[in-house]
């Protein structure tokens, strides 16, 4: 059982199910949008080519995800009325 980082109640198990890292309830993941979302998610393309060659190839694309602790702190402050 998980609960929610805003409000403190349980976070359903199908929320959990499709997004595991989350720490909103399904009410306060809907209103970080807002802000930006609950993640941010970045992405970096590799380059594939010869060191020191002009010719650029690129290859995959790495993401990464990160908590959104600016939005995290607005909703929050919304929450608690400040």
């Amino acid at each position: 059982m998980r609960t929610c980082e805003i409000c403190g109640m349980e976070i359903l198990a199908e929320r959990l199910e499709c997004v595991p890292d989350t720490n909103l309830c399904a009410k306060h993941a809907a209103e970080i949008t807002k802000y930006g979302g609950e993640f941010i998610v970045t992405g970096v393309q590799g380059n594939i080519g010869k060191a020191g060659s002009l010719k650029k190839n690129y290859g995959d694309v790495s993401t990464f995800k990160s908590r959104n602790q600016n939005a995290i702190n607005k909703l929050r402050q919304d929450y608690l009325g400040e």
